[in-house]
């Protein structure tokens, strides 16, 4: 038995991706455009106490249980459970007050519409930029400067050669781009491959480059690229690389971040 290699990748995170200059204009453009329109269709989706509290009070509430510790109790005897169903009762009651600030922010003031909305927006755009920088666009790239590692990786692991020329220098590219999955299947699997990667690599970014995050990444890389790829084309993916096996992991050089991947197949 022979494990034919495809292809390596050897992908790094950069340290952080500055944001092309029009996106925040952008961001900020479109979110400004947008507000003469947003209260209104806020108030169709929301319109009264009763719709706020099955939209939003009960779900907020639901979500905010789990949170606390079920042996929990406070300096003042309450329970969890006291503090919980306090919690339920007291988001049932504020849609007028959501209502009100709602209505500041879209108001028209001075003859500008939404202007107080407006106004945050423009306050917000350098914080937008700069938390872009540090997250997610480090794992896509862009258009103008170069995709990065999510989409690289996604478009090698369906044989869609475009890729091989986003690779940057210091990555290591070994192969050619390789299609696991069947032909029907590759769009499908390469937006589900790219968005794992997005939400696996921003966890192993925020926990700080854990060791426990990380082997835990890359076991669900490993059970999802099995499941998708075609059993004629690829071995199953295991979680920790090996020579003669398929992998797609998270990896530490140093300080760096990078997404080590290859993919064979092994024949008689």
């Amino acid at each position: 038995m022979a494990f034919e290699k495809k292809f390596e990748l050897k992908l790094y995170v950069p340290a952080t991706w500055e944001v092309a200059a029009d996106m925040p204009l952008r961001w900020k453009e479109n979110l400004k455009n947008a507000a003469p329109y947003m209260f209104d269709r806020i108030q169709a989706k929301i319109p009264d106490d009763g719709t706020f509290i099955n939209e939003l009070a009960t779900p907020a509430s639901k979500a905010y249980r789990p949170l606390l510790d079920s042996a929990f109790v406070s300096k003042s005897g309450r329970t969890s459970g006291d503090i919980k169903d306090a919690h339920a009762k007291n988001l049932g009651r504020k849609f007028n007050q959501w209502l009100t600030n709602l209505s500041k922010a879209f108001a028209t003031v001075d003859g500008v519409p939404a202007k107080a909305f407006k106004d945050k927006v423009d306050a917000a755009v350098d914080n937008w930029a700069n938390a872009v920088a540090d997250k997610s666009i480090r794992l896509t790239g862009d258009k103008i400067r170069g995709r990065s590692v999510a989409p690289i990786a996604s478009f090698y692991l369906v044989g869609d050669e475009r890729a091989t020329s986003w690779i940057k220098a210091g990555d290591l590219a070994d192969g050619t781009p390789y299609n696991i999955t069947t032909d029907l299947e590759r769009n499908a699997v390469k937006a589900s491959i790219q968005q794992k990667l997005i939400q696996g690599g921003m966890m192993v970014i925020n926990s700080e480059y854990q060791d426990s995050v990380i082997v835990e990444q890359n076991t669900i890389n490993a059970a999802l690229l099995t499941k998708l790829r075609e059993a004629t084309r690829c071995d199953e993916f295991v979680a920790t690389p090996a020579a003669d096996k398929c992998f797609c992991s998270w990896e530490m050089d140093g300080n760096f971040l990078l997404l080590h991947l290859q993919v064979g197949l092994t024949t008689p």
